[in-house]
């Protein structure tokens, strides 16, 4: 059982008092030093504010999504690196005296400092890469080189005198080298602020702001430094400050994401900056009439770490482009795969010229590799290809869809001149091919759309080809032009076919669907008129269409799989009718026609057996019908199944005698009672001798087999007396009644009854 005891929520503080507390107690102790002349108070105060800011971002990592975890994480180092340096410098102040502790001093707030950007630097490029933790040493490099170069022109700055160079020791270095890497952190920040789509993010411009601040700070308060060298008390506070404005930012709730970080564009945008800037202090330091070795020295490696970012940015484009190109290229026959397929077809379709498409699908490929393998199908496909590409002009683009499937995009929309196009192609397979010392020979079948027929927005283009090239297919093969009639017709027995399947699987009773209603057709004693038996045909009472005959659905349940859900359906109610018509004294049999997937089902058996047993009908209350053709389909399953059925009473007839394959082999063989003929022989049964012949030897036959013969399509008196006089069986068709509802059955029935009734007291 799943746990009811949750964990418990580590306990987040509130990010006011953990910032506001401190950087008071830092303004506090400013005021203090500066009246007391006490070193280090300032600067211990920093490092405790500093160590709250760290507090502050280690909360926030645990808030934020993954993607943003890895910028506040380093942000988080960023700030204790700044702890750190003011704590060493509060440290020096209360233990060591002299002149080198004013370098120590600036030595600790620099590196402090500098590592304090460098892990900034490493959680801004995480932002930019939000997708991946992933981060080049290549970034680092050019990181380092605009760094530099950006030192170099501070360097220059202070050589001609824009800069003061008096101060000594490590102070005016420090501010210098810390006023570089703001500087470049900065430049990043915007950076990635305008071009990564973080314009709308007030976190992204607290930290541009707190960042260019601190280095405007350093370089202006660069000539007031103190006599020791020691760095000033207002740079102590502005780091503190710096750490706690990004601890502020990193407490702002982000905004929703919009657009998309652009890495590459970011990077390359730095690493082009740093080589202009870099290059521009070479230019003007070589002016001077003696120039500074360490500023071309600076520069130098600006330029260089610049140039390294954008040579990486190069190669990962070409890497792009090289993957780009296999994305949208078929391995197989080196032409355009699907992809690139539609791409171009979106283009050429927007184009004022429009575009045409044809689909082209090989017929009888599946032979070539069940001959003679797949090594041998693959060589098929290439000359295929090679011939249909040879046939094709410049403005034509020919892709391979997969298997056996081919695609033309023309960048045209004249639907008469892509069928020239096709009907080349379909010669072009239908050249014999050699394969592996043997001859192939081809067809295709090859659909052709254009855009002229329409709107062929969201994949019709594609579909109205793909519809072609099926009804080419059926059609046996060759070049087939959208037909938009025909395709609304298949769209509609698609729909059509749909709502049989739900209709199918909805239980009994809900009409959303319609629903199916039995029809029935009376049989004839042809002695004496007697009605011996009924026929049941199925009806669909839909409630948009109306009623639909057999011929609008069983096909489509057939192609769908939906055949025997439709069959037990059938047979449930008319088990039902036969039942009701026993308990009323009527001995009638319902006949219910099997279709050859019905007969091949394993659950025929126990559908026949529990429709019996619903009803509580007696088996030989059940005739079912198969036609030859079913039969034929599987001969030896069909004598098997038939003879299970034969075993239970129900009784069989072979329906439409006479317009499939006949074997008497397999007549003998069948336990059948009876034998209908097929309408289209007694319809010309008065009309044509030959006719007549057929059904008299028809009927001897069957009477030699101890079948009984059923007449089908019986619409006329004259047809009926020539069968009688014939010895046929029984009769069934217009003459007698037309397929009715069971409640038209019924009525036909009673009036049946009432007729006789009153012919025998006329009697």
């Amino acid at each position: 059982m799943p746990s009811s005891i949750t964990p418990p929520r580590r306990r987040v503080l509130p990010p006011g008092p953990l910032l506001l507390g401190p950087a008071a107690l830092v303004a506090a102790l400013a005021v203090v030093e500066h009246l007391t002349g006490v070193a280090g108070l300032t600067a211990a105060g920093g490092a405790l504010a500093a160590l709250s800011a760290g507090v502050v971002l280690r909360q926030q990592v645990q808030l934020r999504s993954l993607e943003e975890r890895g910028l506040w994480r380093w942000c988080g180092r960023s700030v204790t690196a700044v702890a750190a340096g003011l704590a060493v410098e509060a440290l020096v102040d209360l233990t060591v005296r002299g002149p080198a502790a004013a370098d120590l001093r600036g030595i600790a707030l620099t590196v402090g400092g500098v590592v304090a950007v460098m892990c900034a630097h490493q959680g801004m490029l995480t932002w930019n890469r939000f997708r991946t933790s992933a981060v080049h040493p290549v970034d680092w490099i050019n990181f380092v080189g605009s760094t530099l170069g950006a030192l170099a022109l501070l360097v220059w700055a202070v050589a001609v005198g824009v800069l003061p160079a008096d101060a000594p020791g490590w102070a005016a270095e420090g501010h210098l080298v810390r006023a570089a890497a703001l500087g470049v952190l900065a430049a990043m920040t915007l950076v990635v602020t305008v071009l990564g789509g973080l314009r709308d993010d007030p976190r992204a411009w607290l930290l541009l702001v707190g960042l260019g601040a601190m280095a405007v700070v350093e370089l202006v308060l660069l000539p007031w430094l103190p006599a020791d060298g020691a760095p000033a008390l207002p740079v102590v506070v502005s780091w503190t400050a710096l750490t706690l404005v990004t601890a502020r930012a990193g407490a702002i709730k982000p905004p929703p994401l919009r657009g998309h970080f652009a890495s590459t564009l970011v990077v390359t945008t730095c690493a082009m900056v740093a080589i202009a800037a870099s290059t521009a202090v070479l230019v003007l330091d070589s002016l001077r009439p003696a120039g500074t070795p360490v500023v071309a020295l600076l520069a130098a490696a600006g330029v260089a770490g610049g140039c390294a970012q954008l040579l990486r940015t190069a190669s990962e484009l070409a890497a792009l482009a090289a993957t780009r190109k296999e994305a949208r290229t078929d391995p197989l026959t080196g032409v355009a795969n699907r992809r690139a397929m539609l791409e171009v077809a979106d283009r050429f379709a927007a184009a004022r010229t429009g575009a045409a498409l044809l689909v082209i699908d090989l017929d009888r490929f599946k032979d070539v590799n069940d001959r003679y393998g797949h090594p041998a199908g693959d060589a098929v496909i290439r000359t295929v290809s090679r011939r249909l590409q040879a046939r094709l002009d410049g403005g034509a683009l020919l892709a391979r869809f997969g298997g056996d499937e081919f695609g033309v995009v023309l960048d045209h929309d004249d639907v008469e001149r892509a069928t020239v196009v096709a009907h080349a192609l379909h010669e072009a397979v239908r050249e014999p091919i050699d394969v592996t010392g043997r001859v192939v020979r081809l067809d295709a079948s090859i659909g052709v759309a254009s855009t002229a027929f329409g709107d062929h927005h969201d994949g019709e283009l594609v579909r109205w080809a793909d519809t072609a090239m099926y009804a080419a297919k059926r059609a046996g093969g060759g070049v087939r032009v959208y037909d938009e009639a025909a395709d609304a017709r298949d769209r509609d027995e698609i729909a059509l076919a749909d709502e049989l399947r739900a209709l199918l699987s909805a239980p009994d009773g809900d009409a959303r669907h319609g629903a199916l209603e039995l029809h029935y057709q009376p049989q004839l004693d042809c002695a004496d008129d007697r009605v011996v038996g009924m026929e049941a045909l199925v009806r669909w009472a839909h409630p948009e269409r109306g009623l639909l005959p057999p011929g609008a659905f069983i096909d489509l349940a057939e192609q769908t799989g939906s055949m025997f859900a439709l069959t037990e359906r059938v047979l449930a109610q008319a088990t039902r009718t036969a039942a009701r018509w026993q308990a009323e004294g009527r001995d009638l049999p319902v006949a219910v026609n099997l279709s050859t997937s019905c007969l091949g089902h394993p659950g025929l058996l126990p559908s026949l057996d529990g429709a019996l047993a619903a009803a509580g009908l007696r088996p030989e209350g059940l005739v079912v019908e198969i036609t030859e053709t079913t039969l034929m389909h599987d001969p030896r399953h069909a004598v098997a199944v038939t003879r299970e059925i034969a075993d239970r009473g129900i009784g069989l007839a072979i329906d439409d005698y006479g317009s499939g394959y006949s074997s008497l082999t397999y007549l003998n063989e069948l336990p059948a009672g009876e034998l209908k003929l097929d309408r289209s022989f007694t319809m010309r049964l008065t009309s044509d001798d030959r006719t007549r012949a057929i059904v008299s030897g028809t009927l001897e036959l069957a009477h030699h087999l101890g079948l009984r013969l059923i007449a089908e399509g019986v619409e006329d008196a004259e047809t009926a007396e020539a069968l009688r006089g014939m010895g046929c069986d029984r009769t069934q068709g217009y003459l007698h009644g037309r397929p009715m509802p069971l409640a038209d059955a019924d009525a036909w029935l009673r009036a049946r009854d009432e007729a006789g009734r009153a012919a025998a007291v006329g009697a």
